[in-house]
């Protein structure tokens, strides 16, 4: 997903900084940024989800292990928090550049 995100975040990049878009397909472009935002920010934030739910999954031999004890401290509510601000802060300039 982050790589379709991407190259939809660019495409629409393009069309704001391009200006290919007339003023009547504002609003539509608009709704793009916004909902490709949004499609990403639940794709991700359910995929670290799923990762910190796995930390109670481990069986006893992983947990003891590097790794295990490594996955463990890992701060997914931290990556969680800054998979928000990121995509957040693609979408709102993206809506400046659209609207100025």
């Amino acid at each position: 997903m982050v790589f379709t995100y991407g190259v939809v975040s660019l495409g629409l990049l393009y069309v704001v900084v391009s200006e290919v878009a007339a003023d009547d397909d504002r609003l539509a472009v608009a709704a793009m940024i916004a909902l490709v935002g949004i499609l990403a920010l639940v794709w991700n934030d359910s995929a670290m989800a799923d990762l910190s739910a796995g930390v109670e999954d481990m069986d006893e031999e992983v947990s003891a292990s590097a790794m295990g004890r490594n996955f463990a401290k890992a701060p997914f509510v931290m990556f969680r928090v800054l998979n928000l601000v990121v995509i957040l802060g693609i979408a709102v300039t993206q809506l400046i550049a659209l609207y100025n």
